[in-house]
């Protein structure tokens, strides 16, 4: 035989059974295991194979082609339909249930099975993982692969599973503060941009899908699972007084114009003493630098600490200890927290009045703000309409229904850096 037929008949044979393969792994039988009344098929004349079979200019394509599809029938791999007028003219073709595995041999390609049950082996180190909504998810996905679906995993990125893997098995040790991305993936790839390649967009996705958190920034997901990409602070205003390890103390309202604290200095304070009257914390960065004009910050009255959306591990370790002093206090001060009035804003006071402050209350967040400044308030879409009926429905939401009332009936979403103070 000349090297192209020979060429073009192995071609033709891998293209043709690679494509039964396709049909047979979408198909119910490859999920159930067991053959199905319709065998995979094809007609010739509607395939991708239809342009060379009826190449008038180029006849030896068509008698290669039935020459290799001859072949299979002979191994019985395929069974042959022809046309009832031409003997030289093959009509369909069928893949023979018990010839699958050959059909696999002959083609090269490996069985989809075994691809899943690899990534169901790369799963199993999740199964005692520490944090529930990863045990959880593993299940889910074991339970799906094992019925023949990829559950939106990529068969062929076996290693990509397994680096996700890794990934989340290391987390857990990270303890309470974030560690920067880089040097995270140096320590468990020896490379510092592995996981910002190959892994961090899927670990993001999946904890979006899996974790049942809200957060509003790739940012705040990425402390929700330890990692930053920027070292951490607490920025705060006004007066705090606390005494470090070494027995120094410090006093905050000595800087008019506020201070950042990292978190290693978190770590050593001690001992608090809170002389404000009021303690705000303040979601955006704009807002947080506009309030400390006030006047009652700069009597030092309040003392305004920025939360950045969800407090970040650094100031939620700061918060702990706050909240703590404030619990045992016996004249404490009035905790407020001030943020957008809107979903994620709502959702932000929800999560630290749960996790620091019971006694939280909202500070301009109310229906009297809402609608004072309502002509530079953002309108809001149809799925966002549906996201704030749904809230309306939520008990942990029952405190804030007006507000939720009025976002939905003015279809309106107000920022907080439209409030002029």
């Amino acid at each position: 035989m000349e090297a192209d037929e020979i060429g073009f008949k192995q071609k033709f044979g891998r293209e043709l059974l690679t494509l039964f393969l396709d049909k047979y792994e979408q198909s119910q039988s490859f999920a159930t295991g067991t053959p199905g009344k319709i065998r995979p098929q094809l007609v010739i004349g509607k395939s991708p194979f239809a342009r060379d079979y009826n190449d008038e200019m180029d006849f030896r394509k068509r008698h290669w082609m039935n020459e290799s599809l001859l072949e299979l029938e002979r191994v019985d791999v395929v069974e042959l339909a022809r046309t009832i007028y031409r003997s030289d003219e093959i009509e369909k073709v069928y893949l023979q249930w018990n010839a699958v595995e050959e059909a696999y041999r002959i083609s090269g390609r490996t069985p989809l099975r075994a691809k899943l049950e690899q990534l169901r082996a790369s799963l199993v180190p999740l199964g005692f993982h520490p944090w529930r909504w990863v045990q959880e998810w593993r299940k889910e996905v074991d339970d799906t692969l094992a019925q023949g679906k990829t559950a939106r995993l990529d068969p062929d990125d076996v290693q990509g599973t397994a680096d996700l893997v890794r990934t989340l098995n290391e987390l857990p040790l990270l303890g309470d503060r974030a560690v920067p991305i880089r040097i995270f993936s140096q320590q468990l790839f020896r490379d510092t941009k592995h996981l910002e390649r190959q892994t961090l967009k899927r670990l993001i996705a999946l904890a979006k899908q899996a974790s049942g958190e809200q957060r509003e920034t790739e940012e705040e997901w990425l402390d929700y699972l330890g990692l930053t990409r920027n070292p951490q602070s607490v920025s705060l205003c006004g007066p705090l007084v606390f005494r470090a390890r070494d027995g120094k103390q410090a006093d905050t309202s000595a800087f008019p114009g506020g201070l950042g604290l990292s978190g290693e200095t978190i770590e050593a304070m001690t001992h608090f003493f809170i002389p404000a009257r009021h303690i705000l914390t303040i979601e955006n960065w704009t807002s947080y630098h506009q309030y400390l004009e006030q006047p009652s910050v700069r009597a030092g009255e309040v003392l305004a600490i920025y939360t950045g959306g969800y407090p970040n591990r650094v100031l939620q370790s700061f918060l702990r200890k706050l909240s703590q002093v404030v619990s045992e206090a016996s004249n404490p001060p009035e905790l407020l927290h001030w943020g957008d009035i809107d979903l994620g804003g709502i959702r932000i006071f929800k999560w630290l009045q749960f996790n620091f402050f019971p006694r939280l209350r909202p500070y301009r967040m109310g229906v009297d703000t809402l609608l004072q400044y309502e002509a530079q308030a953002a309108p809001v879409s149809e799925e966002y309409a549906s996201q704030l009926l749904h809230a309306l429905n939520e008990p942990r939401y029952a405190d804030w229904l007006p507000v939720l009332e009025i976002m939905l009936e003015r279809r309106i979403r107000l920022e907080q850096e439209c409030i002029n103070e």
